[in-house]
């Protein structure tokens, strides 16, 4: 797994690229990790890619963010974000399935997805802000590092 991982990242940053523009799909990647509606991560980062015309892989990876193992801790960050954000309390919706009508699934918009969506578009504006840096600094890093190897 470790080996698959370097091998995307050197891909990445040895793309015949610039390296804004490297840094600046993987930001948008990262930004769509944290993007509220869960199941539409692909399809927003192979579509902003074209938008935005940077590398739709890069943008995909920096989507991937947001996956099995990082998806609990973005979610419940994103809302306990929002509530703190919104300066409101966390709720406790206890519904059974038989007693939804209209005005219940408001209140838990209201209460649950209002938080969620506030938190996790603030935090993929944090997450698309430091990982252009981090991007930017790493492509900029290894491209004088390969460019100029050091002398032996």
């Amino acid at each position: 797994m470790r080996k698959k991982v370097r091998a995307v990242f050197q891909s990445i940053l040895s793309l015949d690229a610039s390296p804004k523009k490297i840094a600046f799909a993987f930001a948008l990647g990262a930004f769509i990790a944290f993007f509220p509606i869960i199941g539409t991560h692909t399809a927003l980062a192979f579509g902003l890619a074209w938008a935005f015309r940077v590398n739709p892989m890069v943008t995909l990876s920096g989507s991937f963010v947001n996956n099995p193992w990082t998806i609990a801790p973005i979610f419940f960050g994103s809302y306990y974000l929002g509530v703190f954000i919104m300066g409101g309390d966390r709720k406790e919706i206890n519904v059974r399935f038989r007693d939804l009508d209209w005005h219940t699934v408001m209140e838990i918009i209201k209460n649950l997805g209002v938080p969620y969506v506030v938190g996790g578009l603030v935090a993929g504006v944090v997450a698309a802000f430091t990982s252009y840096f981090i991007v930017l600094r790493m492509v900029t890093l290894y491209r004088r590092r390969t460019a100029f190897p050091p002398a032996e």
